[in-house]
Order: structure tokens, then C-alpha cells, then sequence
């Protein structure tokens, strides 16, 4: 795993993760509220809270595309890279994930 990252263990396997019927799950690692986002291209994961209006992302849905979108005004963001699919400039934080025989893992940028 990236030496760049803090990896922190939040399950043993994927079904330990209770996904809500939109294939998302709310985690807390500290005090930061994170989405598990689970796609057909494996686990991704980001920030709870949409940077445009505070809507809880974990409440939203995925489109067609794994793009998630706010259940407040609509607002899609990419899964890979986090930029607001609407073209207006936001962006949304976007955690790596690691699934492996030890378990799952998501990766939190060190100081």
C-alpha cells in the first residue's frame, strides 16, 4: 500500500459493511464521516458531506455512470476523481480504497 497514505482497517471483508439498497454505506474514521460506495468496478469512497450545499451524500444514489448524486439539489460527482459532473467547479474529497486478503481499507492523506 502507498506509504503517502494513513490506512485505516474498516472491515474485514465486504460483508461486514452494511450498504443501504443505493449501495452506499456512512463510516466514521475520527471524526470524519466518509461514503463506501459500492460499484461494479469495486469499493470507492469519499466525503459524506456534498461540498455544495452540505447534503448527506450517503442519502443519494448512484447514476448510471457511478456517479454519486446529492439527494438536496442533484448535484453528481465522479467517483474517480471527485469533480462536480455540472460543471460548476466543485469538488468533492475522494479517499482511496484497498481490498485485500487482510481486509478493507481506506487510505487517509498524512500531514
Amino acid at each position: 500500500m502507498d506509504t503517502k497514505y494513513q490506512w485505516i482497517k474498516v472491515a474485514a471483508s465486504i460483508h461486514e459493511i452494511a450498504f443501504a439498497q443505493n449501495h452506499i454505506a456512512q463510516i466514521n474514521i475520527g471524526e470524519k464521516k466518509i461514503c463506501l460506495i459500492r460499484t461494479l468496478h469495486g469499493l470507492k469512497a469519499c466525503a459524506s458531506k456534498c461540498p455544495h450545499a452540505g447534503g448527506d451524500l450517503s442519502m443519494g444514489y448512484l447514476d448510471k455512470r457511478e456517479n454519486i448524486t446529492c439527494p438536496v439539489h442533484g448535484y453528481r460527482f465522479d467517483t474517480n476523481n471527485g469533480r462536480d459532473t455540472n460543471g460548476e467547479g466543485y469538488f468533492l474529497k475522494i479517499y482511496k480504497v484497498v481490498e485485500n486478503a487482510e481486509g478493507i481499507f481506506v487510505g487517509l492523506e498524512k500531514w
